[in-house]
């Protein structure tokens, strides 16, 4: 039989079927199977053919995180500088009464206690519409040590269990442009192991005793004694000028293993975040471009990136399946992982306190802005046509 001489069967028998006992359904039921080959159960479903659900009406449920909720969000996302949805949800109760104090942000009770319960996700699925990121590669600068390698030992790992503030990582990032031609300026960028402070110094050229120069400067502004300084094997760092200057300073000096960035993951990642993505690729090579970098850095930068910017810290990893799962602990600012370590030094903790209840991070934020929209124009001698 037929496929469809199977359904005409079906549909005389249909009516039949539905108004017949439970005995004749059975007969009908025998027949049916033997006539189109059919197993019983399959028979049953066509015999009574196909029922349909009366359709339910569908209610939407309501938005609860709605526009006003993301205007919000946005304020202060601009305010933090566009951090990460991990590194900003933690810090979006404490950063929404910071900028109601300074009147930069005005929202009701409703919106200020979704901001406060919004999960990771809810705000990166409210801010993923604005999310714009434009990532430039260049060649490395760095040259070798050479022999002075062996006066510097090698260490991996080992300052970043101690938790100590005061170990840092250095790295010089390089503003020549497309051409490494000349004399241009470089930004020494530090950052501590242990609570994640950044200094960043500008130097014009990348000559010995300007990189202890600006080490010794690093030195003054930082908030707590320097203990050590773990470098690559960059030319720039070892060499006998940084050398005698740490011994005589009382410094540790260590370097990472050649052709493993890793080694210095800390200071490579502040390097694009907290330099290469503000100031960008292009050449600075005059002394008003090097004046203008260094109150960037000092006036604006530090403050800004130290006591607003919340970092995570690694605290363990976990392996399962072929995955390894990184846990981390809750995004704090490095004022205040400064201040919870007790290592602090008195005289200069006062000013940045003040500072961070005193500034708001919008204001700061805003006028990083103008200052990076006024830099000076460069000399044009080795810029690419």
């Amino acid at each position: 039989m037929r496929i469809r001489e199977r359904y005409e069967l079906a549909e005389e028998l249909r009516t039949r079927y539905r108004g017949a006992g439970r005995v004749e359904k059975g007969e009908l039921l025998d027949s049916f199977c033997l006539a189109s080959g059919y197993g019983r159960k399959y028979a049953v479903k066509v015999l009574r053919g196909r029922q349909r659900m009366p359709l339910r009406k569908r209610v939407p449920r309501q938005r609860r995180y709605g526009p006003v909720f993301r205007s919000a969000l946005k304020v202060c996302w601009e305010a933090s500088d566009y951090l990460c949805s991990q590194r900003l949800q933690p810090f979006l109760g404490d950063l929404v009464l910071i900028l109601e104090r300074h009147g930069q942000l005005r929202c009701s009770r409703e919106t200020r206690e979704l901001l406060a319960a919004a999960s990771i996700s809810t705000v990166e699925r409210n801010l993923r519409e604005l999310r714009r990121v434009v990532v430039g590669r260049r060649m490395s600068q760095t040259k070798p040590g050479g022999l002075l390698r062996r006066e510097v030992p090698v260490v991996v790992g080992k300052w970043r269990e101690l938790d100590v503030p005061g170990y840092l990582e250095i790295d010089l990032v390089s503003h020549s442009g497309e051409v490494a031609a000349g004399e241009w300026i470089w930004t020494l960028c530090a950052t501590d192991l242990s609570t994640g402070w950044t200094e960043r110094v500008p130097v014009m050229g990348k000559g010995q005793t300007r990189i202890v120069a600006a080490l010794e400067r690093i030195q003054r502004q930082l908030p707590f004694p320097l203990l050590g300084l773990h470098p690559d094997n960059g030319s720039e760092f070892l060499n006998w000028h940084l050398l005698r200057w740490c011994r005589q300073t009382g410094i540790l000096l260590s370097r990472s293993r050649p052709e493993h960035k890793n080694d210095n993951c800390h200071v490579e990642q502040k390097n694009w975040t907290l330099v290469r993505r503000l100031i960008g690729y292009q050449r600075l090579d005059t002394p008003d471009q090097l004046q203008w970098l260094d109150s960037l850095y000092g006036d604006l930068l530090r403050p800004y990136n130290n006591c607003f910017q919340p970092v995570m810290k690694l605290t363990g990893k976990e392996s399962v399946g072929n995955h390894v799962r990184k846990h981390y602990d809750r995004p704090t600012t490095p004022l205040q992982r400064v201040l919870n370590s007790g290592a602090a030094d008195p005289a200069k903790i006062p000013a940045l306190v003040t500072l961070y209840t005193t500034v708001s991070p919008l204001s700061l934020k805003r006028q990083i802005d103008r200052r990076l929209a006024a830099m000076p124009a460069s000399l044009g001698v080795f810029q690419s046509a």
